[in-house]
């Protein structure tokens, strides 16, 4: 389902107040001001893409502050990724100040403070539901406000995929390719975000093993059989030596392994790759569902059911 939004309709001496209450609404609340507000004209067409909202925005030179203020009063978790076609942009967060020039993608953080002034004259943003992407790659909150991709070719083939899932009107005839495109444009962000930050430092052989470990249970999530036992003897040490790696990070491989499958099988009724609850369930390890569903609450705050019905339905940007 796709929305438009447009200044053209409104009185000029209204428009600049309407386009912050619309962005507002649907993006980030934030504090906005712009020079030209006597003359200001501006558009915002965007839709939702898997579990993914893509939107494009045109318009004058202007700006967006988000302070504490304005977190505490509008909470928003997503990340969010920001492709410039043509114009310019200056993002400041996490102490970063980077220029924005043509074919730039940024990342940004809308649970954190920033500063952003764009001239978008063909200016791409995508939401990005946290949890989906860390699931991917990790290093994704250590890389904000910094120029993604730079010196490699997928920085354009990112930006034109945006564009493409933006302003595709043949893809908004299937829902599973929605969803399809959705994942691999989190898969292409993700690479390049692994890319542009390198591997981060082990520090000790113990943490080096929790790492291994980690990336075993997330390329095995949907084997029935991932347990202590078998992570041990794919990672050639014992259960005990395992079990000393995962208490030096506070927590237990078991553990770790129900909290993968429950975030694994969040992502896949979210992305909308999984029918039903019950399937969700049973791909993820989960044998009884109300047990599934009770574990689910308790860690996401809603049940299953939900998230599969808001895979379903218009996403709305002023969630948090």
């Amino acid at each position: 389902m796709q929305y438009l939004f447009s200044t053209s309709s409104v009185a000029a001496p209204e428009r600049f107040d309407y386009w912050r209450d619309v962005v507002c609404s649907h993006c980030i609340p934030a504090t906005s001001d712009s020079q030209f507000r006597a003359q200001f004209d501006a558009e915002i067409i965007g839709r939702s893409i898997g579990a993914l909202d893509v939107a494009k925005m045109t318009g004058p030179e202007h700006e967006w502050v988000r302070d504490f203020t304005n977190i505490r009063s509008g909470p928003e978790n997503n990340l969010w990724l920001s492709f410039l076609e043509d114009g310019i942009g200056y993002l400041e967060q996490n102490g970063r100040r980077v220029v924005q020039s043509p074919g730039d993608v940024l990342l940004y953080d809308a649970a954190r403070p920033f500063s952003y002034a764009i001239s978008p004259e063909s200016f791409f943003i995508v939401r990005i539901p946290r949890d989906l992407l860390l699931r991917r790659t990790a290093s994704a909150e250590h890389v904000v406000a910094t120029s993604l991709g730079p010196g490699t070719g997928f920085r354009a083939v990112l930006g034109a995929m945006i564009k493409e899932a933006c302003e595709s009107r043949e893809l908004s005839q299937s829902t599973h390719a929605e969803s399809r495109i959705a994942g691999a444009i989190l898969d292409l962000v993700s690479a390049i975000i692994d890319i542009h930050s390198g591997e981060a430092p082990v520090t000790s052989s113990q943490a080096a093993l929790y790492r291994k470990a980690l990336a075993f249970i997330e390329d095995n999530i949907e084997y029935a059989g991932l347990d202590v036992d078998y992570i041990a003897s794919s990672m050639h040490v014992s259960t005990r030596t395992l079990a000393r790696a995962f208490a030096g990070q506070a927590t237990t491989p078991m553990k770790s392994i129900w909290q993968k499958r429950l975030a694994a099988s969040y992502c896949a009724l979210r992305e909308g790759s999984v029918k039903n609850v019950t399937d969700a369930a049973m791909t993820f390890g989960f044998c009884d569902v109300s047990h599934f569903s009770r574990s689910f609450k308790k860690s996401y705050g809603v049940t299953p059911q939900s998230v599969l019905l808001r895979n379903r339905e218009p996403l709305d940007c002023s969630e948090g």
